[in-house]
């Protein structure tokens, strides 16, 4: 690894392990009422901190090791193997998603947001160690030694000690089995910062879900608690129909009755299931309580037609692309991956400003939807997989060369999650990070940088014209987004608007995420949304972390203006 590399490489680490620090120093391990129980999780996390800008530094390169069970071959190729962002992301998104949460018990049910931070250091801790290059018995050791700190020093909300054993080490056991799952049964589609970032997400809300059904709230259908409770229930549901239609005959063209049957029968079961469990969590019926969040206001209502509307434009649009000869060239192709992408804004934002709930509600049911699609596609069933493929690889680039096509899932994952974490508390900029970082921002920086681009970042193909396009429409994207949000929302479902706003926060936020987005080699729709959601919790809403913050840019500035050898001079008399 030449040193332009380990220089982006390490600069990029700087951005969420620096978000992370700031954080835990300025509203504690995290921000709850016991900070002696908070220690033990906020102590872990400074250790994989310093482990991950460690390695940064060394002369390691970050494909040395890989996960048990899995091979090199297995990964995204020609991409940084992202470790520090599988021991880095899930944390520090659970460690936002706490601040000014826990003390106004809006956790009440499932596994709490103290639960939720501990489990993901818990998955975070065990990941690290076992791609660490230590020996067998000492990985192991470490990570029984941090399962066990957690489970018997942790902030807990609630159970006693042997629960919380079983909770951290099935989650340590869970998140590497899913890891390893996602990368042997899905080749080449992900990276290992990718693959465990998505099984840690994935293991949380599994265990989430573990927790409602032995804690069953009847009678209780608040909102909040009834969108998380549709999601997790809706994945465990797809899940099955997947599981379903794997087990179908496979046919190697045209239409098939058996095909059909098997689909029908997948779907069935899966919207059985989904239904069952939440019939059994609350005691209601989640039809018909999702029909009238729906359609039981006239906001709902509205923004359906508006969705409808909207579609069949750019279905109609797209057809007609598809049938007129257009240029093979590469700004082609991102006008018309970058197409989808404003085609989000115009979804998503309006909706989240007008009624979050429905929005909650149609992402839950476009994940399921799409990953059934992607299902059926990969398993040639009813022989469309052929034609989708056919259609899906006219969007796709270098990162879609595995057996999933990930572009479009990543796509509404990063505008979705934001949306699913703030779960209709009307914090609009967080909520929001995702439309507005994939849909307005990236999207002007790639075409500005692929049009005017000349300056290139080091070791990237990424311009400095792109990143000032992306800091420049963020920052005015968000401004917007402040202004927009003045205008209310459907007091019906209970919405509070959080007031104090940093407009230096703001800044600040959307710099780190321009540059993040330059140096990065994951899938930025991934890593920015989530990142940025972070970000704006912890900088935008608090004044005196936005100064503190910029303290914080510019000494990484002065940083910058080291030269890298002599960092590595440092690092080895360390």
């Amino acid at each position: 690894m030449d040193t332009a590399q380990r220089l982006r490489l390490y600069y990029e680490a700087c951005i969420p392990m620096g978000l992370l620090v700031l954080g835990m120093f300025h509203y504690g391990f995290p921000p709850f009422d016991d900070t002696t129980l908070t220690l033990v999780p906020g102590l872990l996390m400074c250790i994989i901190i310093t482990y991950y800008l460690y390695n940064r530094l060394s002369s390691n390169t970050d494909d040395t090791h890989v996960l048990l069970g899995t091979q090199t071959s297995m990964y995204r190729r020609r991409a940084d193997p992202g470790r520090m962002w599988g021991g880095m992301l899930v944390p520090l998104v659970m460690f936002a998603l706490n601040i000014g949460d826990a003390s106004d018990g809006k956790h009440s049910v499932g596994l709490g947001a103290c639960g939720a931070w501990v489990l993901s250091v818990a998955m975070a801790w065990t990941f690290t160690v076992r791609l660490s290059g230590l020996s067998s018995g000492c990985s192991w050791a470490l990570c029984v030694a941090g399962i066990l700190a957690l489970a018997l020093a942790g902030p807990w909300e609630r159970g006693n000690t042997g629960v919380h054993v079983c909770l951290v080490a099935m989650s340590a056991i869970a998140q590497h089995m899913g890891t390893q799952f996602v990368v042997r049964k899905l080749p080449r589609s992900f990276t290992l910062g990718e693959a465990a970032a998505i099984a840690q997400g994935i293991c949380l809300a599994l265990l989430d879900l573990a927790a409602q059904l032995f804690t069953r709230k009847q009678g209780l259908v608040d909102p909040q608690h009834m969108c998380v409770l549709v999601l997790e229930a809706a994945g465990v549901g797809t899940a099955l129909i997947v599981c379903v239609l794997y087990m179908a005959p496979q046919h190697s063209q045209g239409v098939s009755v058996k095909d059909t049957v098997w689909m029908c029968v997948a779907a069935g079961a899966g919207a059985g299931f989904t239904t069952s469990i939440i019939a059994f969590v609350l005691g209601a019926n989640p039809m018909r309580w999702i029909v009238l969040a729906v359609l039981g206001s006239q906001t709902g209502r509205i923004v359906l037609i508006y969705w409808f509307m909207l579609m069949a434009c750019a279905t109609a649009i797209y057809a007609w692309c598809a049938q007129t000869p257009t240029s093979s060239s590469k700004l082609m192709l991102h006008i018309k991956r970058k197409s989808y992408h404003i085609l989000a804004v115009l979804l998503f934002a309006p909706a989240y400003i007008a009624t979050p709930l429905v929005l909650h509600i149609g992402f839950t049911i476009a994940l399921c939807v799409f990953v059934c699609a992607e299902s059926v596609r990969v398993l040639c069933l009813n022989g469309w997989g052929t034609q989708m493929t056919h259609f899906m690889r006219r969007f796709t680039d270098a990162r879609d060369v595995g057996l999933v096509v990930t572009a479009h899932f990543y796509l509404l994952v990063g505008c979705a999650v934001p949306v699913w974490l703030d779960n209709t508390r009307g914090c609009v900029e967080a909520a929001l990070a995702g439309v507005l970082a994939l849909g307005v921002a990236d999207t002007c920086a790639s075409l500005v940088g692929l049009r005017f681009g000349s300056i290139k970042w080091p070791a990237t193909v990424k311009t400095v014209e792109g990143t000032g396009a992306f800091i420049a429409s963020l920052v005015v994207a968000v401004e917007c987004v402040r202004w927009a949000k003045g205008f209310g929302y459907d007091t019906a479902f209970g919405y509070d608007e959080m007031l104090g706003y940093g407009l230096v926060g703001s800044f600040v936020v959307c710099v780190a995420m321009g540059v993040l987005e330059a140096l990065t080699d994951q899938n930025d729709n991934l890593v920015i949304p989530l990142t940025m959601y972070a970000a704006v919790k912890m900088l935008i809403h608090s004044d005196t972390i936005s100064w503190v913050s910029v303290v914080v840019v510019a000494a990484m500035l002065a940083m910058s203006l080291i030269p890298h050898s002599t960092l590595i001079q440092l690092h080895s008399v360390l």
